[in-house]
């Protein structure tokens, strides 16, 4: 190519910081290797003219591309390393999302070219989906395998009692979880841990609940417990954003259910620089975050 460039064997000698005998004898080889002839030779007598033949020509172009190739991938990777181009993938349960609004604005604010992809579903599966390496990170709810996953705390409440404010326990100062077995249950999916949880705590203390419904939205659930449909166990962290007057929550006791969370990547895999850039902004955003009781 540089050959062809220049159309001199003494530019091309120089250029590429070798010999012309190198030049001719790279040429040479290449020919050779791909069995065509790709310059003409010169006539006898006649100094030698670069000139391509036929098929050398089409040859050039293929080398053209391929050296344009070359750049594209080393420019691929310093916009990788820079942050000018790639994708985060992140699992962000229904139940958890709030947490994330600010830290995802800052993170888009400062690297507005890295695509956001989101997978939205319930704890367990985004923890299935971090084992199946189609994530770089996800929310996941305590108790989680410490030895295959890394993890940033993000916050730790207290499951609350859920009632209307001119329910009879209202006042109460704490319940305990076997006092509401003859109660109707509001509940999340099936595949959310925090409904695992709950059910394991039930079943511990002698009973299964009656559940009326299931939801991923809170505010859904706030709403049927409101319109007397049942109780609700739900984080602090979502209870005290309900209006005081219409609705009463009441702190679990017997046993303590925590909604404890956190930003999980799987261990021994490379990390990203997209990835390494949110996990730093996670760290800025929650590092000072202390249970909440």
């Amino acid at each position: 190519v540089t050959l062809v460039k220049t159309k001199s064997f003494t530019r091309t000698a120089e250029d590429l910081c070798l010999t012309q005998p190198t030049i001719s004898k790279t040429l040479q080889q290449l020919e050779q290797q791909l069995q065509v002839q790709l310059f003409v030779k010169p006539e006898y007598g006649r100094k030698r003219q670069v000139e391509l033949t036929e098929i050398g020509q089409r040859v050039y172009q293929h080398a053209v591309g391929l050296l344009q190739a070359e750049q594209n991938i080393f420019l691929e990777i310093e916009n990788y390393q820079q942050l000018k181009t790639g994708t985060l993938k992140l699992g962000v349960p229904p139940l958890g999302s709030q947490l994330l609004t600010t830290a995802l604005f800052d993170y888009h604010q400062q690297w507005p070219d890295i695509e956001l992809s989101f997978l939205e579903v319930g704890s367990k599966g985004i923890e299935q989906a971090l084992l199946n390496n189609e994530l770089d990170v996800g929310v996941l709810l305590q108790p989680f395998d410490r030895q295959t996953f890394n993890s940033i705390e993000l916050c730790d409440y207290p499951l609350m009692v859920l009632l209307r404010r001119d329910a009879a326990w209202s006042t109460r100062k704490k319940i305990n979880l076997e006092e509401l077995q003859h109660q109707s249950f509001l509940m999340f999916p099936e595949n959310f841990s925090l409904n695992s949880i709950i059910l394991d705590a039930c079943q511990q203390y002698g009973f299964y609940p009656s559940i009326a419904c299931r939801t991923s939205q809170w505010n859904l659930l706030a709403d049927m417990v409101l319109q007397r449909m049942g109780i609700a166990l739900l984080p602090r962290y979502y209870t005290d954003m309900l209006d005081p007057n219409l609705f009463a929550a009441i702190p679990l006791e017997k046993p303590n259910i925590q909604w404890h969370l956190v930003m999980a990547w799987k261990q021994n895999l490379p990390i990203s620089p997209a990835v390494q850039a949110w996990l730093e902004v996670i760290r800025q955003h929650f590092q000072t975050i202390q249970p909440r009781f």
